[in-house]
C-alpha cells in the first residue's frame, strides 16, 4: 500500500448527527430486548439496587465508598418503572445507547471521517461487555456514557480550535458527572487537562478578534475546577438523608472517608484479576449461571475476541501511525487507552475485576476504526474492512446466548463457549 495524503477534515454535517440517532436507536432496540432475563438479582446488583432504594427513600447513606450519582440513576429508573428488573436495568439501557450515539460523533471528530466514525459505531454495538455493562444495574455504564459526551465535545472543540465555549462547558459538565458516578473516571479527567495544558498554548495568533480561542486558564477551569464543583455538586442530596445525612459543610469530608474506604482491605474474590489478564481478555466474570423456572441462564462479561485481540493489533497500528506519519488523532486514541489502564497499573487498590477495563476496551473500537480506515479505507481498500466488522459481527452473534442470559439447554451448555481454561 503506497502512502497517501491525509484528507482535509470536513467537519459533521446533520447526515452525521442522524447515522449517530440511528446508531443509539439501535443500540437501544438491543440492550431493551429481553432486559429482563434474568429476572432477579445479577452479580453486583446485589449491591446497587438496595443501595438505590435507600438513597430514593432518602433514608440512609448506602454503599459510602462511592459516589451518589450512579445510585440516583437506577433509583429514577426504579421510580419509572417500578422496582422490578425492568426498573433497575432501563437507565443503565437508555444510558449505554447514548454512549453509542456519543461515540460514533466523537469518533467522527476526532478520527475525522464518516467510515471511521460509522466503523467505530458498529464495533461499540458488538461489543459484549458494552451490551453487558447496558443491561446491569451497576455503576460503570453510567459513568463511561458521561466520559463518551466529554469526548465527544472535546475532540469537537479541539478540531475547531477551540473557539466554542459552551463546548468546554459541556466537557466539564460531563467529567464532573461521570467522577460523581464512579472515580475510575479520574485518570481520563486527568487526561483532559493534560491535553489542554499541552494544546491550547500551541493555538497560533487568530486574525480575527471573533475566531479567538477560549482563554487558556479559562479553559483550565471549565474543564478542572468547574468539573470539580459539578462533582461535588451531585453530594447535596445526600444533605436530606434521615441518618448518616452529608450536609454542605461535611462534602469535602466525606471525600476523604470515601477514599479511607475504598483504600480499605477487601476479602479476596474467585473473579479478581489484574490489568494484564484484562488486556489479554483471559479472565472474564460470569455475572450469572443459574436455572430460573428450570431454565438454565447465563450472563458472562467478556471481550469480544476480535475487539479484544484484533484492539491489541490496532493500537499498535496508531502508535506507528501517530509517531511515524503525525496520525495525531490515532495517537491521542492510544494515549487515552493508556491512561484508562495506567491508572489501575499505579493505584494500591487491593481487589480489581474485569469491569475496571469497561472504558479501555470502549477505546479499542476507536483503534481498530481509526486504524482500518488510516491503513486500508483511505487507501482505497474497503475488503479488509467489511471483514473485520463482520467477523466481529459474527462472533458477537456466537457469543450472543451467554451474554443475554438466553435459555440454555443444559448446565454444561456453557463449555461450548469455553476457549480457554481461564474462562471457566
Amino acid at each position: 500500500m503506497t502512502a497517501q495524503a491525509a484528507r482535509p477534515f470536513i467537519a459533521p454535517g446533520w447526515r452525521d448527527v442522524a447515522i449517530a440517532a440511528c446508531f443509539s436507536a439501535t443500540a437501544l432496540a438491543l440492550f431493551l430486548f429481553r432486559l429482563g432475563d434474568p429476572a432477579k438479582i445479577n452479580f453486583d446488583e446485589s449491591h446497587y439496587v438496595p443501595a438505590a432504594r435507600i438513597l430514593a427513600a432518602f433514608s440512609g447513606l448506602p454503599n459510602p465508598e462511592h459516589p451518589p450519582l450512579g445510585k440516583l440513576l437506577i433509583g429514577a429508573g426504579m421510580a419509572i418503572l417500578g422496582d422490578n428488573p425492568l426498573g433497575w436495568r432501563i437507565m443503565s439501557a437508555l444510558f449505554g445507547a447514548a454512549l453509542v450515539g456519543a461515540g460514533v460523533m466523537a469518533a467522527r471528530w476526532l478520527l475525522g471521517t464518516r467510515p471511521a466514525a460509522v466503523m467505530t459505531g458498529s464495533l461499540l454495538l458488538l461489543s459484549p461487555m458494552l451490551f453487558v455493562q447496558a443491561r446491569i444495574a451497576m455503576l460503570d455504564i453510567f459513568m463511561a456514557s458521561f466520559l463518551m459526551l466529554a469526548f465527544w465535545m472535546l475532540a469537537a472543540a479541539g478540531r475547531t480550535g477551540f473557539r466554542h465555549r459552551w463546548r468546554l462547558v459541556l466537557a466539564g459538565i460531563f467529567l464532573g458527572l461521570a467522577t460523581a458516578c464512579k472515580w475510575t473516571a479520574i485518570p481520563l479527567v486527568g487526561v483532559a487537562l493534560m491535553l489542554w495544558l499541552a494544546v491550547r498554548p500551541r493555538l497560533g495568533t487568530p486574525r480575527s478578534l471573533a475566531a479567538r480561542p477560549v482563554p487558556f486558564l479559562e479553559g483550565l477551569f471549565w474543564l478542572g475546577p468547574f468539573a470539580v464543583l459539578i462533582y461535588l455538586a451531585t453530594f447535596l442530596p445526600l444533605g436530606w438523608l434521615e441518618t448518616g445525612a452529608v450536609p454542605p459543610w461535611r462534602i469535602v469530608h466525606q471525600q476523604f472517608e470515601m477514599l479511607r474506604l475504598q483504600s480499605a482491605p477487601m476479602a479476596s474474590h474467585g473473579y479478581q484479576s489484574q490489568w494484564w489478564q484484562w488486556v489479554l481478555s483471559i479472565r472474564p466474570i460470569w455475572y450469572f449461571y443459574e436455572p430460573i423456572d428450570g431454565i438454565q441462564r447465563g450472563v458472562l462479561l467478556i471481550g469480544n475476541p476480535a475487539i479484544s485481540w484484533g484492539g491489541l493489533v490496532a493500537l499498535i497500528a496508531c502508535l506507528y501511525a501517530g509517531l511515524r506519519q503525525s496520525a495525531w488523532p490515532l495517537l491521542i486514541v492510544v494515549l487515552l487507552w493508556a491512561a484508562s489502564l495506567g491508572f489501575f497499573i499505579v493505584i494500591p487498590k487491593p481487589v480489581m475485576f474485569y469491569y475496571h477495563y469497561f472504558p479501555a476496551s470502549l477505546l479499542l473500537c476507536f483503534a481498530i476504526a481509526g486504524a482500518l480506515d488510516h491503513w486500508f479505507w483511505q487507501r482505497g481498500n474497503r475488503l479488509a474492512p467489511a471483514l473485520c466488522v463482520g467477523f466481529a459481527a459474527f462472533l458477537f452473534a456466537e457469543f450472543y446466548p451467554i451474554i443475554s442470559a438466553a435459555p440454555l439447554s443444559d448446565p454444561q451448555d456453557f463449555n461450548r463457549w469455553m476457549w480457554l481454561d481461564s474462562w471457566r
